[in-house]
């Protein structure tokens, strides 16, 4: 089966997602490795929230608000990337990187947080756990997915479930552009969207990618448009990994640079 994340390397070089199928290599890149702690670090920073709002109310100021919903991430962040440190998947330099990065972004998170908080509490003087409710919707994460008929399978972000109505959400790490959402990512909604509507048997008309870099929600349109360029897609890629058929390609030397596959590519300088 394609997996989802062949659309976005085949959006960023199809020759990237032919070496890797046709070959069956796995690397395990540093950028990998990075992505995988923070995606921990960040379903880490949501529980923490979700048990520390417990204990906040309605005679609390801003101040005390914050502290409470923040008090554990600094020593979270820390043990989980300590753990990878101690297995050597990452150096003590990229650890102090990631620890310091990760604590300025979720502070300023935990301010949101704490600010859409207080404004509720003193508006309606609801307890903490009505809060949580209300800013923390039901939802299933790493959640695995596929469709046989697609020939496809994945695993979503996050599922999140509003008054009956299903969304995927995609988490990504960088910047958004600056109006709408990147190709890529809104390809890789399309395909989540489609493989839920077989896995729940209702329409997905609507998904979300969260720009952490930028600490944007930014909402992705699953139009009959956008699921026609998936179908397209994934029949590029089909083409491709059974046919040989791989696309003309135009040199990139800052892809190039990047990429963990430069060594098999005939197309690599």
């Amino acid at each position: 089966m394609i997996n989802v994340s062949s659309i976005s390397e085949y959006m960023y070089c199809p020759m990237k997602t032919y070496i890797k199928c046709t070959e069956q290599r796995k690397i395990q890149t540093a950028a990998m490795v990075n992505g995988k702690l923070t995606h921990e670090i960040r379903r880490g920073f949501d529980e923490l929230s979700k048990r520390n709002i417990w204990s906040v109310d309605e005679k609390m100021d801003v101040k005390d608000i914050f502290e409470t919903l923040f008090e554990d991430v600094p020593e979270f962040i820390e043990s989980k990337a300590e753990r990878y440190q101690r297995t050597g998947l990452i150096s003590p330099d990229i650890k102090e990187k990631i620890c310091r990065d990760l604590e300025e972004d979720l502070k300023l998170e935990s301010w949101f947080l704490t600010l859409k908080t207080y404004k509720i509490l003193k508006r309606t003087g609801k307890s903490g756990s009505d809060v949580l409710d209300m800013l923390f919707p039901p939802l299933l994460t790493e959640f695995s997915i596929e469709d046989p008929e697609l020939n496809l399978k994945g695993q979503l972000d996050r599922i999140e479930i509003v008054d009956g109505s299903y969304y995927p959400v995609e988490i990504k790490n960088g910047l958004p552009p600056l109006k709408g959402v990147w190709k890529s990512d809104a390809l890789q909604i399309g395909a989540y969207a489609m493989l839920m509507e077989h896995e729940f048997n209702r329409e997905i008309p609507l998904g979300f990618i969260d720009y952490t870099g930028a600490c944007q929600r930014k909402p992705v349109l699953v139009s009959i448009d956008l699921r026609e360029e998936v179908l397209n897609v994934l029949e590029d890629i089909k083409a491709m990994l059974t046919d040989g058929n791989i696309p003309e390609l135009t040199q990139n030397p800052k892809k190039c640079a990047k990429c963990d596959f430069s060594d098999s590519c005939r197309y690599s300088a």
